[in-house]
């Protein structure tokens, strides 16, 4: 049954395409004969007698039929004479190739006609030469009417393009002789005329003329405006590559109509044949790239393009280039690429869209009208190319292709509206259901933190407890963390009443002052060694305002915590007006500021200034927003102004009471029940840093071999991980970002850095990245600890550097196990092994080795000599760059000066006399060096001396002897470096020198360089 539907579908489509196919062949026909015209009388040796037939008006009619040709001759020439022995009789419509005795360049010769019409009175009259001489020249009764290009001056490559031009001029006798008199400078196409002439009275000709220009036109101004619906569509901030490639496909459509038929493009720009013929070539390829690049991007959603899609492309791509460089004979020569192209793309299209319509997406049957449209415009075009009158062109295909595009893409454009409001609804039901979700989650998640903290609050009450000092802290530290977990799970409560309206105020008379300097006490502990100045500038004398003291406290709460989040150093400000029985308060800091664009939306729940990796503080995103809608409810306004680099203010307003002013003192902050656990939390706090200070600097007496450095911008975390590796004979030391902790290891040595992943500023990856330019894997080990789980994350990680990870919250067995096993990674590492596989797999660069091949290639069959002295040098270096003897720690100095020549040999064949070689070498020396070392050295300073001079320059190579030592000394007289200057990237065949010679010889390069006076790299061997 399925097979049935499947197969009747399939008939379905197949018979719509086959019946759009016949009607666009049936309108193709109904305009050629709308458009045509009369066979009218044919010529007869030369005349054509038109004397029984009405010229007067509505008259038009083709010339054909006997034309007298002479070839080789210009008629009205003036040092040419009629000759008659030479005249023949042509045929017309056909080409005079067969009527010259030898085709060549600039073939020329005369066409001549009589016509005989009946003399009523002088009438103008108009006649359209087609394409085909250029250039040419007409002449009615032996005067000059016009012409195209000059037959004096113009030649093979300066002669206009042919097209179709209409003359006008007067008849005044019953006889007019008629002569064209050209020449055919294209030999690549067949001469003479191979289409009508057309004759008529001026009002048929002008009125064939406008009809069909127009009609060209008309067709450019459709496709201009939906160009402009383009434009429109990126200017609305529309980004996609389909609007791009749709937007070429336009343009080059209108040329390829500008170009073709009329050519109206040749009326204003005089383009050589040459040229235009490239612009022909050229238009309707890209026009078929760029429709096949659209259409891979617009059904790229419901179908994978097939293969055959990626070989048009490249097809196209590869014969726009040729058209470009290639002379005009060549593509002439292979007009059949150009057909093939034209002809198969769209059928080729049209069997992809075929498939893309069976599979039934809504709206994609206007995708199989344009491919039918595309087909059809393709197979007509190639089948009646040099059968068109001049002066007809068919617009409907195009029309027809881009139009049903465009109704496609309206179409997908409506079925996505109605798609996003039907998204826009689920979402709608799915953030109901999260807001509801949150808020469960709350509820469930303080009973289980509430009995933790419960259960803590009591072991710390116990008077006469047996728990050591040390877990008592442990305990506090418990509290802490539990107190802010706390305060995040009232921010999801309090973002849900919100929302749902249910949030009650209890308004009462407030002095802000109070209230202020409270609230900042209890942030105190927070900038503990921080350079952050505090300041309450709120006036004494203020008038109280009228609010919800504890939705107060919250609102200078987040926004004095977000003033500390993102300040590092300098002031946070608390100042407030009366303007207008409103208070304005307001909290300035000297941070970092908020971008314009973040700004719009910072109010927002779950926005936050950065929230990525880098971002300062962590949270949820909430407080801002929670502040927002507070201020809203008391009937105030909060906003925001910053400068990014110079901090931020936010200011909100709240109205003022009627009570009076002596009312004030009776209003007591550290007296309000609402601000005493805030208080009391101060006071703990503030004793458990001391004492946390104290158990730090107790634990730090550890001394061990092991040094750990732990990086965290939470200073709580720090700690966490300080005791959890405390049981253990590290030395640990702590940074609060990664500038700090790439400080401390300019300065220390460390076995292992645990970092957090999320920091302010600089995240752990990127801390990953800058510790591994300076130390391997090996040389210094990485473990992240990271809540972000994701497997790109996990991947990242190890990407950036990373040698392991722990996932949070971790557990300590775990973590304790895997710093364990870093360390004793680092301890007991070896780079003997590592350092060799990095030499061996440096040495030959796939680009010398390609170019070498290119240069062989490039010197076969021009000289063959030098060819085979490149093939024995490359021979003799690649036998030599591959030999196991490289593998040795030292090799005899002669193995080593031969691979030299070698590479040398090499690159002066292909450099030639750009690369001089000068060598101070003593003879029988007992000497042995690190294989690959001098080699190495010697294609560096060619590589980054010598070829990137002007003229290139000299290679020495120098080993002088000393009691105890060799020298070996490379050096260039090429463009040099500023070796002051810390060089960003450094050569891996250098490095890997530097480490060799260090490890065998304890020995270093040395590296001396002047700005464009040269380089000596030199290292000493010592003597056995």
């Amino acid at each position: 049954m399925m097979k049935k539907k499947i197969l009747s579908k399939n008939s379905t489509i197949f018979l719509i395409a086959g019946i759009f196919f016949c009607l666009l062949t049936l309108l193709r026909f109904a305009w050629l004969d709308l458009t045509n015209v009369p066979e009218g009388i044919s010529a007869k040796q030369g005349t054509v007698d038109l004397r029984a037939v009405d010229t007067s008006y509505d008259f038009k009619t083709k010339l054909q039929g006997e034309w007298a040709l002479y070839p080789d001759t210009l008629l009205v020439s003036e040092k040419s004479s009629v000759q008659d022995e030479k005249k023949v009789f042509s045929n017309q419509p056909e080409s005079w190739n067969k009527y010259f005795k030898e085709l060549s360049n600039g073939q020329y010769g005369s066409y001549r006609l009589t016509i005989l019409k009946q003399h009523n009175a002088p009438q103008m009259y108009g006649m359209t030469i087609p394409e085909g001489l250029a250039p040419y020249e007409l002449y009615v009764n032996g005067q000059l009417i016009g012409g195209l290009g000059n037959l004096k001056s113009d030649n093979e490559r300066t002669a206009p393009i042919s097209r179709p031009i209409t003359y006008y001029f007067t008849l005044d006798s019953n006889e007019s002789e008629i002569i064209i008199q050209g020449v055919q400078t294209n030999r690549y196409s067949q001469g003479g005329f191979t289409k009508e002439v057309i004759f008529g009275d001026l009002h048929s000709m002008e009125k064939s003329k406008f009809f069909s220009i127009a009609t060209q036109i008309a067709v450019c101004l459709v496709f201009l405006f939906y160009l402009l619906f383009v434009v429109l569509l990126v200017g609305i901030g529309v980004q996609s590559k389909s609007l791009i490639y749709f937007a070429m496909m336009i343009i080059f459509t209108c040329i390829t109509v500008l170009v073709s038929s009329n050519k109206i493009i040749y009326m204003y720009l005089p383009f050589n044949w040459v040229w235009a013929n490239k612009l022909f070539y050229f238009s309707y390829i890209i026009n078929m790239l760029f429709f096949v690049l659209f259409l891979r991007e617009l059904v790229k959603e419901y179908s994978k393009p097939p293969k055959i899609l990626n070989v048009v492309t490249m097809l196209c791509i590869a014969y726009l280039v040729f058209i470009i460089l290639s002379p005009i004979e060549y593509i002439f020569k292979t007009k059949i690429i150009f057909t093939t192209i034209f002809i198969v793309s769209p059928i080729i299209i049209t069997v992809f869209i075929l498939y893309i319509v069976i599979k039934g997406q809504k709206g994609i049957v206007f995708l199989l009208l344009t491919g039918t449209a595309v087909a059809g415009n393709s197979l007509f075009f190639s089948l009646r190319q040099n059968s068109t009158l001049p002066y007809s062109h068919y617009p409907f295909d195009l029309l027809i292709a881009i139009t049903a595009l465009s109704a496609y893409w309206f179409t997908r454009y409506f079925q996505s509206t109605l798609q996003t409001e039907e998204l826009s609804v689920k979402l709608q039901k799915e953030i109901d259901t999260k807001d509801d979700f949150l808020a469960n989650t709350s509820h469930e998640l303080r009973n289980p933190l509430h009995g933790m903290m419960s259960i803590a609050q009591t072991l710390l009450a116990k008077q006469n407890s047996d728990l050591p000092e040390k877990n008592n802290d442990y305990i506090k530290l418990l509290l802490t963390i539990g107190n802010h977990m706390t305060y995040m799970l009232d921010d999801l409560l309090d973002l849900v009443q919100l929302k749902e309206k249910t949030l009650r105020l209890h308004p009462k008379a407030i002095n802000v002052h109070n209230l202020a300097s409270g609230v900042s006490n209890i942030f105190l502990f927070m900038l503990k060694g921080r350079p952050i100045e505090l300041i309450i500038k709120i006036p004494k004398d203020l008038p109280p305002v009228l609010a919800d003291e504890t939705r107060l406290i919250q609102i200078f709460t987040n926004l004095i915590h977000n003033a500390i989040k993102f300040t590092e150093k300098g002031t946070i400000t608390i100042d407030a007006e009366l303007i207008d029985k409103k208070v304005y308060i307001s909290v300035t800091d000297t941070g970092i500021g908020i971008e314009k664009d973040i700004q719009e939306r910072i109010f927002e729940p779950y926005e936050q200034a950065d929230s990525s990796m880098t971002s300062i503080g962590g949270g949820l995103g909430l407080g801002l927003s929670i502040c927002h809608e507070l201020v809203a409810l008391h009937g105030g306004k909060i906003s925001l102004a910053s400068t990014v680099g110079k901090g931020s203010t936010f200011t909100f307003s709240l109205p003022i009471t009627n009570e009076q002013a002596d009312n004030n003192t009776k209003i007591n902050i550290d007296n309000d029940a609402s601000l005493s656990k805030y208080v009391s939390l101060l006071n703990s706090l503030s004793k458990f840093e001391d004492e946390i200070a104290a158990v730090t600097e107790k634990e730090t007496l550890v001394t061990s071999h092991s040094r750990i450095l732990i990086v965290d911008d939470d200073a709580v975390n720090l700690q966490v991980l300080a005791n959890a590796l405390s049981t253990e004979a590290y030395d640990i030391e702590t940074a609060l970002s990664g500038s700090e902790a790439l400080e401390m290891l300019q300065n220390n040595s460390f076995d292992l850095v645990i970092s957090d992943i999320m920091m302010p500023h600089m995240s752990g990856y990127e801390l990953a990245k800058k510790i591994r330019e300076q130390f391997s894997i090996s040389e210094l080990p990485i473990l992240f600890l990271t809540a972000r789980q994701q497997r790109v994350d996990i991947q990242l990680a190890f990407l950036s550097g990373a040698n392991d990870y722990v996932k949070k919250p971790m557990e300590y067995v775990e973590l304790k196990s895997r710093v364990h096993a870093l360390v004793r990674v680092k301890q007991s590492s070896e780079e003997r092994l590592r350092i060799e596989a990095a030499w061996l797999q440096a040495q030959i660069q796939p680009h010398f080795f390609f170019n070498t091949l290119n240069s062989i290639i490039s010197l076969h069959g021009v000289d063959n000599e030098q060819m085979e002295k490149l093939l024995l040098a490359f021979s003799d270096y690649l036998q030599m760059s591959f030999d196991f003897q490289n593998v040795d720690l030292t090799v005899p100095i002669d193995y080593e000066l031969k691979l030299v020549r070698s590479y040398l040999a090499i690159e002066q064949i292909r450099f030639g006399d750009r690369i001089l070689v000068n060598w101070d070498i003593p003879m029988n020396m007992e000497l042995s060096v690190p294989p690959l070392s001098i080699q190495t050295l010697v294609e560096n300073a060619i590589q980054h001396g010598i070829l990137p001079k002007r003229g290139g320059g000299n290679v020495t190579i120098r080993i002088t002897e000393t009691e105890r030592y060799f020298t070996i000394a490379i050096s260039d007289d090429g463009v040099g470096f500023d070796n002051t200057t810390p060089q960003k990237k450094t050569s891996v065949g250098l490095v890997n020198t530097h480490q060799r010679l260090k490890q065998l010889f304890n020995a270093e390069l040395t590296i001396k360089s002047v700005v464009g006076q040269g380089t000596t790299i030199s290292f000493p061997i010592p003597k056995k």
